[in-house]
């Protein structure tokens, strides 16, 4: 058989299976011993196995089209099992169809056990073997106990009446007992063991059939080859965090290219587009599309430059636009004028408090109190922080290995550093982008828009072209778009600030004025992306994201409520930032005054 041919065949049959799960569930409702019984239909066990096999069924025909062994495994043991149970419970005729079918799938599931090879994580096999201990303690102590001492007369505890007792409660759990006799306080025990213990051969299942990934030891060599192909090929501003220790690296086999990648459960997120020549760059997507797909992962692209937006379309990725950044063509930048009076105002407050700006080049002398001073203010900063550092798509201050990077540090008017920005070379060093900015404790007003003015101008004298802030979370989408993803974006930037500050970031960085804005985009594959795989996109940034949101979205409600009992006019603090941002000015011109988000950004 060809290929192609067998393809189709496979796919058709795991179609069939999830329509074959589907019936089962409806079925499952239907009344088998006449419309009196329809309530009781709800509560009796063999129908509520039914519906929790099919569910679980259900969910196994999607890890099957990944072509993944351990949900094969499963599939065909609970196809044998539901085929065996049908044989020796049937309670309709209605029912042996479908019990034929079970057959039949399970047969050809056999035929084709070679093409579901897609191997599980050993670390994830571990706790599917816990859960499924849970499932079983669950199913044969509480079970069995419930119906032994529900159904055996006072009295009758011999060891054989006891096992009995725990063989039947456990067939009861599989919806092959007869539980008629027993009380309603124990039936209601009997009913939370069960959907504890399915609960638990749920999370069983969903933990085994998480894919095993290679994960490539990266050396030396390794390292300076990527930031080879970073120096040569980096049109992404973010293209230079491929360095970072946070990131696996992909080389490619067939052409000269890196992809720089995290894995969070089934989900593959790559920061930033794919490192090669342009010429290169179909065949390493679809190189790495394949190398993916292989492990039955999805894919998730963030960051993304509209430079080979049209290629990743015509490979079948889906697209959303999630943002701007804040660009600046460094020969056209000015802040003369009513546009850029704030950041005038800004600077000039800085100057008279003293601020100076320097570089510091740790690659042609190193300065040990400098060093020191900059790691005093990352102290301080995180002291301030109320949130978790963001990780995957921001760098790291990298002194101990500071490759190309680049350091310019404030001092106030006693000498004293209290700020300074990293910034990382992208378009082949003919562009910066500030990634990392910190500041000290008590720093003057307006002391990060100097360093970054002044840091342009030195950039824009060596003949540099552009500087860019990075971008701005899911700024300029369309509302109206036709694009469920865009909408549901377009929901989180208008009514999820309490939990980010979509609008405070793109604020902060409106105020320096860039000169153009660049679109930024999600790139994925399949081309719906599924919920785990957004759960990867926060999770893989910062692993309490999503505790700390609930937590400031909760305390944004509740200050909104205070506001309205107290004055109409009254505005919340803002809210926390986990990107890069910088300070604004205050009333006070020789005193920082510290918002929320000043707090938490970087």
């Amino acid at each position: 058989m060809k290929q192609n041919s067998r393809v189709q065949l496979e796919n058709t049959l795991i179609g069939a299976l999830g329509v074959l799960s589907l019936v089962l569930f409806i079925l499952s409702f239907l009344p088998g011993l006449g419309l009196a019984n329809r309530v009781g239909i709800l509560l009796e066990m063999g129908h509520m196995v039914q519906r929790a096999f099919s569910v679980v069924l259900f969910i196994l025909t999607f890890q099957l089209w990944k072509r993944k062994r351990a949900a094969w495994n499963i599939a065909v043991l609970l196809l044998f099992l539901s085929f065996l149970r049908g044989l020796t419970a049937l309670s309709s005729p209605l029912y042996l169809p479908f019990h034929l079918a079970e057959a039949v799938l399970f047969l050809l599931l056999l035929c084709f056990r070679k093409d579901f090879c897609c191997p599980s994580d050993r670390r994830s096999l571990g706790r599917s073997l816990l859960f499924l201990l849970l499932a079983l303690a669950g199913i044969i102590v509480n079970a069995g106990i419930s119906y032994h001492f529900s159904v055996k007369p006072l009295g009758e505890t011999s060891l054989d009446s006891l096992m009995d007792s725990l063989i039947q409660g456990t067939a009861m759990i599989f919806g092959m007992g007869n539980p008629s006799n027993v009380s309603r306080e124990t039936h209601v025990v009997e009913l939370v063991t069960f959907w504890f213990s399915w609960g638990c051969i749920l999370a069983s299942i969903l933990y085994a059939v998480r894919p095993w990934l290679l994960r490539p030891v990266i050396h030396a060599s390794d390292l300076m080859h990527a930031r080879t192909l970073v120096n040569l090929y980096s049109q992404n501003p973010s293209a230079y965090l491929t360095l970072e220790d946070d990131k696996l690296l992909y080389f490619g086999q067939k052409v000269d290219g890196v992809i720089p990648y995290g894995v969070v459960g089934s989900t593959i997120v790559i920061n930033g587009d794919p490192i090669c020549a342009d010429s290169d760059f179909p065949v390493l997507l679809a190189e790495f599309k394949e190398f993916c797909q292989r492990s039955a992962h999805n894919l998730f692209f963030i960051s993304v430059t509209d430079h080979f937006l049209e290629e990743y379309k015509k490979q079948g990725f889906g697209w959303v636009k999630n943002g701007e950044e804040a660009r600046f063509h460094l020969a056209d930048y000015e802040i003369s004028g009513k546009k850029g009076a704030k950041m005038r105002m800004n600077i000039n407050h800085a100057r008279k408090a003293g601020v100076v700006v320097h570089e510091y080049c740790p690659l042609k002398q190193r300065d040990a109190q400098i060093e020191a001073d900059l790691n005093r203010i990352t102290n301080e900063w995180l002291q301030q922080k109320k949130s978790s550092m963001l990780t995957f798509v921001m760098g790291t201050v990298g002194l101990e290995n500071p490759m190309d990077k680049r350091y310019f540090y404030a001092t106030d008017a006693d000498g004293k550093i209290v700020a300074f920005i990293v910034f990382v070379p992208f378009l082949g060093k003919r562009g910066y982008m500030a990634d990392v900015t910190r500041h000290g404790t008590g720093a003057p007003s307006g002391v990060m828009e100097t360093i970054l003015y002044d840091a342009f101008q030195v950039f824009k004298n060596e003949g540099i072209e552009y500087g860019s802030l990075g971008v701005a979370p899911l700024a300029g989408l369309e509302n109206d778009s036709p694009n469920p993803v865009e909408k549901l974006l377009c929901f989180a930037y208008d009514h999820l600030n309490d939990c980010y500050g979509f609008r405070d970031l793109y604020r902060a960085k409106e105020k320096y004025s860039p000169t153009e804005w660049v679109p930024s985009y999600y790139i994925y594959l399949p081309k719906i992306p599924t919920p785990d795989m957004f759960y990867a996109l926060v999770t893989i940034q910062n692993p309490h994201q999503i505790r700390e949101a609930a937590e400031d979205l909760v305390k944004g409600c509740a200050q909104r409520l205070r506001n309205k009992r107290t004055s109409p006019t009254h505005q919340s603090k803002p809210s926390r930032q986990v990107s890069w941002t910088a300070s604004s000015s205050t009333k006070q011109p020789d005193t920082r005054k510290q918002t929320d988000a000043d707090k938490k950004a970087d």
